[in-house]
């Protein structure tokens, strides 16, 4: 399947998401995640873009920066090309570290730009690790004390540099629900019907699609719901799609769908 082309934001900004291969760990100790922060800084330099946010879990990374189109890729491909040679020099390993294709999500309007910023900064609490106080592997605490990588005037711009509102905003917790559904919605790949069917196909090793419709056709309900759960834990699809994909009526699948 030819790969979709890269959409570029007009404002420049982008919420950069990159993984590990296979949902691997990319940091294992401190040194690790310094090591990556300090070829951040030193990457900003060279390409001089800007950062607002940054996060760094245990597989992946969440980066909001502001670069020119043209050199979008090569920033970020520079960037884990050289983390991946300290990686695998250090555990002494050889092959790639990260996702073929690192997730580049259009920020493209002040309410985006500001939920998406908290998101990222709340991701360790979103997981559970810590408090996003607490977290030291973040943008946050750049905000709250001294800045080192980050551009931290156009994100206080909304809160008339007011500290105090910024963390207000970041950490009040009747929101944290309100802003995952938001973030998560953006920050899923939705899948094209072709995308979606091909997953499908490998997963219960059907060969074609004549062979997938019939696959279905006669399907016991039990043997349905079986399988629409493990769909379900596709990203990136839905039940209108899955309707479409199965020839069945979206109420059986909606009935299915909402009670598992």
């Amino acid at each position: 399947m030819p790969r979709l082309s890269r959409k570029f934001s007009y404002s420049k900004v982008y919420h950069i998401i990159v993984k590990g291969i296979d949902s691997q760990n990319i940091f294992y100790d401190e040194k690790d995640r310094n090591v990556f922060l300090k070829y951040l800084l030193e990457n900003k330099k060279q390409y001089e873009y800007q950062i607002y946010a940054y996060c760094l879990m245990v597989n992946h990374v969440h980066l909001i920066i502001r670069v020119n189109d043209e050199f979008l890729s090569k920033v970020i491909q520079c960037l884990l090309v050289r983390y991946v040679s300290y990686f695998n020099k250090k555990y002494d390993r050889s092959g790639t570290l990260f996702q073929d294709r690192f997730k580049s999500k259009l920020v493209e309007n002040q309410r985006y730009f500001l939920e998406v910023c908290k998101y990222v900064h709340r991701n360790p609490e979103k997981a559970r690790i810590c408090k996003t106080e607490k977290y030291e592997w973040s943008s946050y605490l750049e905000y709250i004390k001294k800045e080192k990588i980050i551009d931290k005037n156009v994100l206080l711009h909304y809160f008339n540099d007011n500290i105090d509102e910024f963390i207000n905003f970041t950490t009040r917790n009747n929101e944290l629900s309100e802003i995952d559904n938001f973030a998560e919605f953006e920050v899923i790949e939705r899948l094209t019907d072709e995308q979606a069917t091909d997953i499908i196909m490998q997963k219960f090793k059907i060969n074609d699609t004549k062979q997938l419709e019939k696959y279905f056709k006669n399907m016991s309900k039990e043997e349905l719901k079986q399988k629409i759960l493990e769909i379900k834990k596709i990203k990136g699809t839905n039940i209108t799609q899955i309707a479409r994909i199965t020839r069945k009526t979206r109420r059986i699948i909606e009935g299915i769908w909402n009670k598992i």
